[in-house]
């Protein structure tokens, strides 16, 4: 249970370029922190949509199709504020986003401003950027014949966060194939940041995992 004097939802985003395994950390922090009780929401990035419905993405974007899918990413971040989860896992912010758009079509102060405004007033609790690491597999989406591009959008994204004085935390590289810690590392964290109450089961749940 969370402690009533902590803001709700406690808004989580992961960050980096494509084919780094935030989708899939995302689902392994959500369901740990399931098992321990907590309601739990994650929406998957945007763009994986976007693209199924035939909306143009990576390096065929366009201004407008971007927009799109921040503007999407937005609502699903607002939809979870208004449904009163405890903890929100984003795949992706719009700082992401913000950065696709720029690499394909050039700076955005008009967006930069209304993203400023919108994430000093709908804050992230703690983005966590995962390291460039591994190679890009063909999955139908990302465009694995491509690393340059996975490269330019990591460099893109650190420049940004950096000018935009962004603050995350960046997750050491891995050190076990299936990259447990990170998963580990951000619930620890989670339970901490939420004074979460620790009933005994759920301790041992939790210690369990």
């Amino acid at each position: 249970m969370i402690s009533e004097s902590v803001r709700k939802p406690y808004k989580i985003a992961l960050i980096s370029t494509h084919g780094t395994g935030k989708t899939t950390l995302c689902f392994e922090v959500a369901a740990m922190l399931k098992k321990l009780g907590l309601k739990v929401k994650v929406f998957s990035e945007i763009a994986t949509q976007a693209f199924e419905q035939g909306i143009p993405i990576n390096e065929k974007t366009t201004l407008p199709a971007q927009l799109f899918i921040m503007m999407q990413h937005i609502s699903e971040e607002l939809r979870a504020d208004i449904r009163e989860y405890e903890v929100v896992i984003c795949d992706r912010s719009v700082f992401d986003n913000l950065v696709y758009m720029e690499r394909r079509c050039g700076r955005q102060n008009f967006v930069r401003s209304f993203i400023k405004d919108y994430s000093e007033k709908f804050p992230y609790d703690v983005i966590y950027k995962l390291p460039l690491v591994g190679e890009l597999t063909e999955d139908g989406i990302r465009e694995a014949h491509n690393q340059q591009f996975q490269e330019d959008i990591y460099k893109m994204l650190n420049e940004t966060l950096a000018e935009m004085n962004v603050k995350h935390v960046t997750l050491d590289k891995p050190v076990s194939e299936m990259r447990r810690e990170w998963a580990e590392r951000i619930v620890k964290d989670t339970l901490e940041a939420i004074h979460w109450e620790e009933p005994a089961r759920q301790l041992a749940l939790f210690k369990g995992i």
